[in-house]
């Protein structure tokens, strides 16, 4: 009988003893520990009451789930986050992960600022159970982001104007011409001055809840689908835009600039009731249910040859420099707030904007909230049909959104046609599409 090989057998155990020593302190990713806790850095753009939401309700709810996270917030006034960001990415010294404004998530992407969230989104999120889930994407298909809330554009309208009028209330049947006849109607002077005060409709110079939508609704589009080449000289999308302008210029059922400012600008133009007819997002709401004399509903926004209707949505995105445990837990507060139904009910009774859950969405922290508007189904319909379109965000969205908006401003204030204030953007529009895709 042979004897034992006791010196290899030791041998072998010290040489696996070794490799797990050197496995474990030679720099490879180690699991978190269930005692171990990670600091996340969550930049936070908003109003007073959103950041309140979140500061006070969420992210106390998530660390009392989540013991090993803790979220350190860093608040910014909206305006103020953006330009205060820029100058922490360049600096290498931006927060872990941040709410970013939906029409600027492309810029970020492109500066290699953003972690790709495409297949964590494949994993850990069932696509039929929310709404806009792949608002954040990329032509590509790539996802850099989970959306706080959607902001979606239907039309406002004071019921107590068309009733003033014998009209009946507007709906799904509504199309350009029903609007403008409506328009002329609810366009009166109400007073007896000889002066127009109430204007039947708010036709502005203004991408989500202006000229995005009537260019979409006429078969127009504004960019090209790899959203790299100009449509705007095409006739689709002129003939929308001067639809708007006549209805400022030509039928005066819209109130001019001067006229807006001169009640204290468009945010104000239709609880001071000057407007019968609003399109704007539903976040705007919350705003107008602070005036308890403003009798108003929401519907659907009328129809062209197609129907239509922009949306944003607000995205969580994640830094790419993030470290991976870090970003993990990140993501961890992301899927959170996407999936915990509590979170989604605190946000939406809020007012801050549409969830993306939609059993929330369509139960009475939503749709069948009592508050105003009643229908808020009108914000619904456009992301369950299909029609609900994001504004052609691109990494330089807000270059050409900019020079766009310049050019029609003419066309706005008379100096110039439509026709030619499209064209003229066209070319301006194409040269900041060719500067920012050149190779």
């Amino acid at each position: 009988m042979k004897k034992p090989r006791r010196n290899r057998f030791f041998f072998v155990l010290f040489l696996f003893g070794t490799m797990m020593f050197f496995y474990g302190c030679g720099g490879q990713k180690q699991a978190m520990t269930q005692d171990e806790i990670v600091e996340v850095r969550f930049g936070y753009p908003g109003g007073v009451g959103d950041y309140e939401t979140i500061k006070n309700k969420i992210i106390p709810l998530f660390e009392q789930e989540h013991p090993n996270i803790k979220i350190k917030l860093e608040y910014q006034p909206w305006n103020q986050f953006w330009t205060k960001l820029k100058t922490q990415i360049a600096a290498g010294d931006a927060p872990d992960f941040w709410v970013s404004d939906g029409v600027y998530f492309m810029e970020y992407a492109d500066r290699g600022a953003l972690k790709d969230l495409t297949e964590w989104v494949k994993r850990d999120f069932d696509q039929k159970d929310f709404f806009a889930l792949d608002f954040a994407s990329s032509p590509d298909g790539r996802i850099w982001g989970i959306p706080r809330e959607i902001q979606t554009i239907a039309l406002y309208y004071n019921k107590d104007s068309f009733d003033d009028v014998g009209l009946s209330y507007p709906d799904e049947t509504w199309d350009w011409n029903s609007l403008l006849d409506n328009a002329k109607k609810l366009t009166r002077d109400t007073n007896g001055d000889k002066k127009i005060d109430q204007y039947g409709f708010w036709s502005t110079n203004w991408i989500s809840g202006g000229w995005f939508n009537f260019i979409y609704q006429n078969k127009g589009r504004i960019l090209d689908k790899t959203r790299t080449k100009s449509m705007l000289d095409r006739s689709e999308a002129i003939e929308a835009v001067q639809f708007m302008v006549d209805m400022v210029l030509k039928h005066k059922v819209s109130p001019t600039d001067e006229v807006s400012s001169s009640v204290g600008g468009n945010h104000a133009i239709f609880q001071a009731k000057v407007v019968a007819m609003y399109p704007y997002n539903y976040a705007m709401s919350s705003a107008f249910n602070q005036s308890k004399d403003l009798n108003y509903d929401s519907v659907v926004l009328p129809k062209g040859k197609v129907r239509a209707a922009s949306y944003n949505a607000i995205p969580i995105v994640i830094n790419s420099k993030a470290t991976d445990q870090k970003a993990e837990a990140a993501w961890e507060f992301i899927r959170f707030f996407a999936q915990n139904e509590t979170v989604q009910r605190t946000w939406a009774e809020g007012g801050f904007g549409i969830p993306i859950l939609k059993k929330v969405v369509y139960s009475k922290s939503f749709v069948d909230a009592p508050t105003k508007p009643s229908n808020k189904s009108a914000f619904i319909e456009p992301l369950e049909e299909g029609y609900g379109l994001p504004m052609d965000i691109n990494k330089c969205w807000n270059e050409w959104r900019v020079a766009l908006t310049e050019n029609l401003s003419l066309a706005w204030l008379g100096q110039t046609s439509a026709e030619k204030a499209m064209l003229k953007a066209h070319k301006d529009v194409q040269k900041i599409l060719d500067n920012a895709f050149a190779k």
